[in-house]
C-alpha cells in the first residue's frame, strides 16, 4: 500500500510540474518585458507556444533513431527526477527518493540534451551540444556535490531524511551548499548570462536548431520543467524551514509552489534581466569557482561528526 501511495504521489509531482513550468516561464518573460520597458507577452504565452508546436507536422532534417528519441528521452527523465525529489512539501511519502538515482537522471537528460545536437550534425547544433558538454561537466558536479552534502550531513540518501535533518536548524556545511547551488541555479536554468548553449544570435538555437514541431515541444517542455525542478530543489530541500514553520499543513503545498516562483523571479528572471551573455570561458571559469565553493561544503560535512 505504501509502495502504491508513493507512485500516486510521484506522478501527481510530475503532473504539477508539467502544469506549472510553463506558468513559470512566463512569469520570467513578464518580467524581463517590465525591466525592459516593454508589455511583453501575457504569461500564458509558453502554453500557447507548445500547443502550436504540438500541432505542426514532425519535420527532420534526418531520418535517425536519437533524433526520433532524444526529445522525449530528455522530457522524461526530468519527469522521473520530478518525481523522485520532494518539490511539493506534503505530497511526497516518507522519506521518498534517492539522491543517486535523482542525479542519475538529471545526468541522463544532459546526455539526451547533447546527443540531439550531435546527431543532426548541423554546425550550429553541434557547437551547441558541445557547450552543452562542457557545461554539464562542471555544474552537474556542483548540484550533485551539494546534495551529497546534505545526504553525508544527515547521514542517507533519502530526500525526506535530509529534510528532516534540515529542520532541527541548517548546518555550516548546508549553508555553504545552499549557497553554491544558489550560484549555480542560473547556469542550469539556462538563462542570461549563462545561455551560450542555446544563444541565437551566435547559433541560432543550439541542439534545438535542427528541429520542430512537437519534437520541439518535448524539448522546450523540458528545459521549463528543468527551471521548474531546480528552483523546487533549493526551497524544499536547502531552505525547507521556510515552508514547515507554518504551522497550517494544508498551506505547505501552495507555499512551496508560491516560493518557488519567488525564487525564480528574484535570482534567474532579474539576473537574466539585466545581464549580458558571458564566453564559454568565462562561463567555465564562474562555474568552476562555485564548484570550489561546493567542495569546501562537502568537506566541512565530511569532518563534522
Amino acid at each position: 500500500m505504501d509502495y502504491l501511495v508513493s507512485g500516486v504521489q510521484a506522478v501527481l509531482s510530475a503532473i504539477i510540474a508539467l502544469a506549472l513550468a510553463p506558468l513559470l516561464e512566463g512569469t520570467a518573460r513578464k518580467l524581463l518585458a517590465v525591466v525592459h520597458s516593454r508589455k511583453g507577452p501575457p504569461i500564458t504565452q509558453p502554453y500557447i507556444d507548445l500547443l502550436k508546436l504540438l500541432g505542426k507536422e514532425d519535420l527532420r532534417v534526418r531520418h535517425n533513431w536519437i533524433l526520433a528519441a532524444a526529445p522525449a528521452v530528455y522530457l522524461a527523465s526530468l519527469l522521473m527526477a520530478v518525481a523522485l525529489a520532494p518539490l511539493v512539501p506534503g505530497l511526497h511519502a516518507e522519506g521518498r527518493g534517492d539522491v543517486l538515482v535523482f542525479i542519475y537522471f538529471l545526468s541522463l537528460a544532459a546526455l539526451a540534451m547533447a546527443a540531439l545536437g550531435f546527431a543532426s550534425r548541423s554546425p550550429y547544433s553541434s557547437v551547441g551540444s558541445a557547450r552543452e558538454v562542457l557545461l554539464t561537466m562542471t555544474a552537474e558536479p556542483v548540484v550533485a556535490i551539494c546534495l551529497l552534502t546534505g545526504a553525508l550531513s544527515a547521514d542517507t540518501l533519502l530526500f525526506g531524511r535530509i529534510i528532516e535533518a534540515q529542520m532541527a536548524g541548517p548546518s555550516l556545511a548546508m549553508i555553504v551548499a545552499a549557497a553554491a547551488f544558489l550560484m549555480a541555479l542560473q547556469v542550469q536554468a539556462g538563462k542570461l548570462p549563462f545561455d551560450m548553449v542555446e544563444a541565437e544570435s551566435e547559433i541560432m538555437d543550439g541542439p534545438l536548431t535542427e528541429i520542430s514541431g512537437p519534437q520541439l515541444a518535448l524539448c522546450k517542455w523540458g528545459l521549463f520543467v528543468k527551471q521548474f525542478l531546480y528552483a523546487g530543489l533549493f526551497v524544499n530541500v536547502f531552505v525547507p524551514w521556510a515552508i514547515y514553520a507554518v504551522p497550517w499543513r494544508w498551506a505547505w503545498p501552495l507555499l512551496g509552489i508560491v516560493y518557488i516562483f519567488v525564487v525564480n523571479l528574484a535570482v534567474v528572471g532579474l539576473v537574466h534581466a539585466v545581464n549580458p551573455r558571458l564566453r564559454i570561458d568565462q562561463a567555465m571559469s564562474y562555474v568552476s569557482a562555485v564548484l570550489v565553493v561546493a567542495i569546501l561544503g562537502l568537506a566541512y560535512a565530511a569532518m563534522t561528526p
